[in-house]
């Protein structure tokens, strides 16, 4: 296939685009459009799972793929593979996923006379103005990115001439690289998020855009979630763990009683039995034994030990001790 220099300029350019490419619904579209034009398509989706929900970008399109879609998504199996109450989209998905990626025309994953009868066919794809389609994907850690391009004639020469496989295998290894690297930092964003939720001191991720905190005790960037276009990332943010959160770690590392919880929280304060009491609203007495139960399950010495106990037990990210 010979291509003018126009034209290996226009996918050089794209190529450039897809290596830092954003689920930016514009971005998507503008990169669809373009090739679009190069292969001479009639309409185009990109379409992509994001946070657990089918996510679609139309060019030229018909909302009926997009209705279809969200109508009969049905969750992702254990595989990764995205399910679909449609027993024929069904089978689909899970054949051009196992296939891995690349650029394929329809009739690699199903013979025409199967395509035009499903559902998904007469419902969605012909009445959105994509009879005839040809499309690449990437395979993701869970479902697979997919560009697909669609022609209104059987005959359309971007369906027929091989050009747009053509086209779109040059594309393919950035097309790849750019979701791969999505993927990853949403995975790296998954377990990051599970971290903040497990951590026993406040912590959060914030936005490139979050003025700087000095409040926290650590601002750790986080290059791997990538950069907005001014240069600026994320970072984790560690705040300074408080009274509560000392008691809470005191709890898990020495096996502290709900309410002997509540009276390590009230000496981390500083506060004396007679308040403690108050304000668990028991008696002196019986504040008292919580307070000392605590000394001793803790092995501290003094009340004022408590804190660098906790703070040593955080560090060390303490397991329950034994009896």
């Amino acid at each position: 296939m010979d291509l003018d220099d126009a034209v290996l300029d226009r996918l050089t350019d794209i190529q450039r685009r897809f290596l830092s490419v954003s689920l930016e619904q514009a971005g998507i579209e503008a990169l669809l459009a373009d090739i679009g034009q190069l292969v001479g398509a009639d309409a185009a989706f990109a379409a992509w799972l994001d946070e657990g929900q089918p996510w679609l970008t139309p060019w030229k399109a018909g909302p009926e793929i997009g209705t279809f879609l969200a109508e009969t998504f049905a969750g992702v199996d254990v595989e990764g593979n995205i399910r679909c109450h449609d027993p024929d989209l069904d089978a689909l998905n899970r054949t051009r996923r196992a296939l891995g990626s690349g650029v394929y025309n329809e009739g690699a994953l199903a013979s025409r006379e199967r395509i035009t009868d499903t559902a998904y066919f007469r419902d969605a794809f012909e009445p959105a103005g994509m009879p005839q389609i040809v499309g690449m994907t990437t395979r993701l850690s869970v479902g697979e990115a997919i560009f697909a391009f669609g022609f209104q004639a059987p005959d359309a020469p971007g369906f027929v001439s091989g050009r747009t496989e053509a086209i779109l295998r040059i594309l393919l290894p950035s097309f790849e690289a750019g979701f791969l690297a999505i993927d990853r930092r949403n995975r790296h964003r998954e377990r990051l998020e599970q971290a903040v939720r497990e951590c026993p001191v406040p912590a959060r991720i914030s936005g490139p855009d979050d003025p700087p905190d000095p409040g926290h005790l650590l601002q750790l960037p986080l290059p791997e979630l990538g950069e907005d276009r001014a240069g600026r990332m994320s970072h984790l943010l560690v705040g300074r763990p408080g009274p509560a959160d000392l008691a809470r770690q005191l709890a898990i590392t020495f096996g502290l009683t709900p309410r002997q919880t509540e009276a390590t929280a009230l000496l981390l304060e500083g506060r004396s039995t007679r308040a403690i009491a108050d304000r668990l609203g028991v008696t002196y007495n019986t504040a008292r034994r919580h307070c000392e139960a605590i000394l001793q399950k803790t092995e501290a010495q003094r009340r004022e030990q408590l804190a660098s106990i906790a703070v040593a037990a955080l560090g060390n990210g303490d397991a329950p001790r034994g009896p």
